[in-house]
C-alpha cells in the first residue's frame, strides 16, 4: 500500500487513538487544576546549601541538586471557621513534612532517614480550622520542589484529587500487574508456537517485564535506606526503559518484518547505548540531568515504533500501539522542557498491553485452527470421507449404541478384473450409501482395505440390521457390478475391543454363508 492509502487504512484507529489520547489530558488536567486559593508566595525559613538563595520563592519550584538538602518554607492564609484541605498534586524529594499554626498535619518518608523517593502520586491533607499558617519542610537527595502549585481546597474538590489519584497510584498498579500477566503469558504460549514467532514473542515478553520494572520508578518509597541505594534503584528502573526498546524494537521487526533492518540496528544500539551510560553516572545529580536530556532519545524511539507498526497492516495494532506512541512522545517533551505535567506513558504501556493480547489472540487461534485441520486430517480418510480408526480412542460409547462390522464381498477381484480406479469409487459409494441412511450423531470408520466400522448411536440391534439390509440392497443396485458387503452387528458392552471382537465374529459368519451360496 502507498502512504496515503494506508493513511486512509487507518484512519479510523488513527481517530480513536488521537481521541482517547485528548481525553486523558483532558481528564489530568481535570484533575490538576482543583478550584480553590493557589499557595504561591512562601517565605524561607531555613534554606540548607542554599538552596535558593532568596528570602522568597514562587511556586511552582523545582531543584535539582548537587547534594542532599533541606528547606523550610511558610505561607500565611486566611483564617477559616472550618476545616479545609491542601492539595499537593505533585512534590518532588526524600522526606517532608507539613504543619498548621506548627503543628504537623502529614508527612511522607522518615525523618531520620531521608532517602525516600517521590515525585508522581499526588497528596491530600486536611487542615484544621482558624489556621493561619501553613509551613513545609522538605528534603531532598538529588531534587526538590513543588511540581505543581499547592491549593487550599474545600470538601467537594476532593474528587479531583481522587481522580488523580487513581490515575497516578492505583492504575499504576495495575500497570505494573498487567505487564506483568503479558510477560507470563507471552512466554509461555510461545513455547508451543513455531521457532519464527517464538522468538519475537519471548522478546516481547521480555519487553513487558522491563516496562514493568520502569513503572516502578514512579511509585512512592518511604526509605531507600542510603543515597547510594537511591542511585542503585534508580539505574534500575530507568535503565528497563531503554532496554525494552531495544527488545520491543527486535521483537516488532522480526514477528511482523522478518529481519532488521539497519535503522531498527541503529536504534536499538542507541537505547542499548543510552542504558549503559545512565549505568556508569557517578551520582544521583548526573543520573537525573541526563535522563532529563536523554528525552531526545525517548522522542526518536516513539517516532520509530510509530513508523514500524504503521507497516504491520493491523488496525487495532495500530490503534493501541499509535496510543503508546503519543503518550511516549509526550513524556520526551515534559522531559526535555521540564513542563509540569504527569508522565502518562504507563498509560501507553496498557495500551501496549491490549495491541499484544490482541495480537497473540490472533496468533494463538490461527495456531490451534491449523491443529485442529491438521488433527481433523489425521481423522479422516481422504478417500471416502470417514474416519480413521485413530477417532476411535477419542470416542465414547454407552449400552444404547451399536457396532456394525462390514465387509465389502469378492473386492479383491474387481480391483483386479476392472482396477483399483473402478474399485476406490466403490468404497466411496458404501460410505456415502451408509450415510444416507445415517443419523448425523453416527460414526463411519474405515478399518483399513474394504473393511468398516459404523457407530450407530442409541438403537436396537432389531432396527440396525433392518436399517443395513435395506442399506445392502441400495448399495447392490446403486452399481452395475452389483457389489454386495457382508456384515455383522453387536450392541456395545464391556469394552470397544471386546465388542469389536464380537462384532466381526458376526460379520465373517455372514461372509462365510455368502460364499458358500
Amino acid at each position: 500500500m502507498k502512504q496515503l492509502e494506508l493513511l486512509k487504512y487507518y484512519s479510523k484507529a488513527l481517530f480513536f487513538s488521537v481521541l482517547v489520547f485528548l481525553g486523558l489530558l483532558l481528564l489530568v488536567r481535570y484533575a490538576l487544576n482543583a478550584h480553590g486559593v493557589q499557595l504561591l508566595s512562601w517565605q524561607v525559613l531555613s534554606d540548607e546549601n542554599r538552596v535558593f538563595q532568596a528570602q522568597n520563592v514562587t511556586a511552582p519550584f523545582y531543584k535539582l541538586l548537587r547534594k542532599a538538602s533541606t528547606v523550610i518554607l511558610t505561607t500565611t492564609v486566611e483564617k477559616t471557621s472550618k476545616p479545609f484541605y491542601l492539595y499537593l498534586p505533585q512534590v518532588s524529594g526524600s522526606f517532608w513534612a507539613v504543619y498548621s499554626n506548627d503543628h504537623l498535619i502529614g508527612s511522607m518518608g522518615f525523618r531520620n532517614d531521608r532517602t525516600g523517593h517521590f515525585w508522581y502520586k499526588p497528596f491530600l491533607l486536611e487542615v484544621p480550622a482558624n489556621t493561619e499558617s501553613i509551613k513545609i519542610e522538605l528534603s531532598g537527595i538529588y531534587e526538590l520542589g513543588l511540581d505543581i502549585v499547592p491549593r487550599l481546597i474545600e470538601e467537594k474538590e476532593r474528587f479531583r484529587f481522587s481522580v488523580l489519584n487513581f490515575l497516578c497510584d492505583n492504575f499504576l498498579n495495575i500497570s505494573m500487574g498487567l505487564c506483568v500477566t503479558l510477560f507470563l503469558v507471552l512466554y509461555l504460549v510461545s513455547r508451543s508456537m513455531p521457532q519464527n514467532k517464538r522468538r519475537s514473542n519471548r522478546l516481547f515478553a521480555i519487553s513487558t517485564l522491563l516496562a514493568a520494572l520502569w513503572m516502578l520508578d514512579l511509585i512512592t518509597l518511604s526509605s531507600m535506606y542510603s543515597v547510594g541505594g537511591v542511585l542503585l534503584l534508580r539505574k534500575i528502573f530507568v535503565t528497563s526503559a531503554y532496554f525494552g526498546f531495544a527488545c520491543l524494537f527486535t521483537a516488532v521487526s522480526l514477528g511482523f518484518f522478518e529481519k532488521l533492518s539497519r535503522i531498527d540496528l541503529a536504534m536499538i544500539f542507541l537505547n542499548l547505548s543510552a542504558a549503559i551510560v545512565l549505568w556508569f553516572a557517578p551520582n544521583n545529580y548526573t543520573f537525573k540531568l541526563t535522563t532529563s536530556r536523554f528525552g531526545l532519545i525517548l522522542l526518536l524511539n516513539a517516532f520509530h515504533i510509530g513508523y514500524k507498526i504503521f507497516h504491520s497492516y493491523s488496525k487495532i495494532l495500530f490503534g493501541f500501539s499509535f496510543f503508546f506512541v503519543l503518550t511516549v512522545a509526550f513524556d520526551a517533551f515534559i522531559l526535555l522542557f521540564n513542563a509540569k505535567f504527569k508522565l502518562l506513558s504507563n498509560f501507553g504501556v496498557v495500551s501496549l498491553f491490549f495491541g499484544f493480547s490482541y495480537k497473540l489472540v490472533l496468533e494463538y487461534r490461527e495456531m490451534m485452527v491449523q491443529a485442529t485441520v491438521s488433527h481433523m486430517r489425521s481423522l479422516v480418510d481422504p478417500l471416502t470421507g470417514a474416519y480413521n480408526r485413530g477417532v476411535l480412542v477419542e470416542t465414547t460409547f454407552d449400552e444404547k449404541d451399536c457396532f456394525v462390522y462390514l465387509d465389502l464381498n469378492s473386492f479383491k477381484q474387481i480391483n483386479d478384473t476392472y482396477g483399483h480406479e473402478l474399485g476406490d469409487k466403490i468404497l466411496v459409494l458404501l460410505v456415502n450409501t451408509i450415510r444416507s441412511k445415517m443419523k448425523p450423531s453416527d460414526i463411519v470408520v474405515r478399518m483399513g482395505g474394504d473393511e468398516f466400522l459404523v457407530i450407530v448411536r442409541d438403537c436396537d440391534p432389531v432396527s440396525v440390521q433392518k436399517m443395513f439390509d435395506d442399506i445392502l440392497v441400495q448399495f447392490q443396485n446403486s452399481h452395475e457390478l452389483k457389489p454386495t458387503f457382508s456384515y455383522g452387528t453387536k450392541r456395545f458392552e464391556g469394552s470397544y475391543q471386546q465388542t469389536l471382537r464380537a462384532v466381526d465374529t458376526e460379520m465373517y459368519r455372514m461372509k462365510a454363508e455368502f460364499k458358500r451360496s
